[in-house]
C-alpha cells in the first residue's frame, strides 16, 4: 500500500466519526449563512451600473431565492 492509501483510509476514519445530523445540519446551515450574506449585501453590489428601476434587476432576490430551493430540497430529501 501508498502512503496515499494510508492517508485515504485515516480521512476516512476520521470523517466516519462525525455524526450524520451535524453534517447535515452544517449542509443546511450554509446556504442560510449565504443567503443573509445576501440580503444584507448593498443595492449597488447587486444591480446594473445603469439601473432603470425594474423590480428584478436586482439579483438579491434571484440569489435569495436560487438558495431557498435549494434549503428546501436539503431539507425534504
Amino acid at each position: 500500500m501508498s502512503v496515499l492509501h494510508e492517508f485515504g483510509n485515516l480521512l476516512r476514519a476520521g470523517l466516519g466519526q462525525i455524526p450524520l445530523p451535524f453534517v447535515r445540519a452544517m449542509f443546511v446551515a450554509i446556504p442560510l449563512l449565504v443567503m443573509v450574506w445576501v440580503l444584507r449585501l448593498p443595492p449597488s453590489e447587486t444591480t446594473p451600473p445603469q439601473r432603470t428601476g425594474r423590480w428584478d434587476e436586482n439579483l438579491k432576490l434571484w440569489a435569495w431565492l436560487a438558495l431557498a430551493v435549494q434549503v428546501v430540497i436539503y431539507c425534504t430529501f
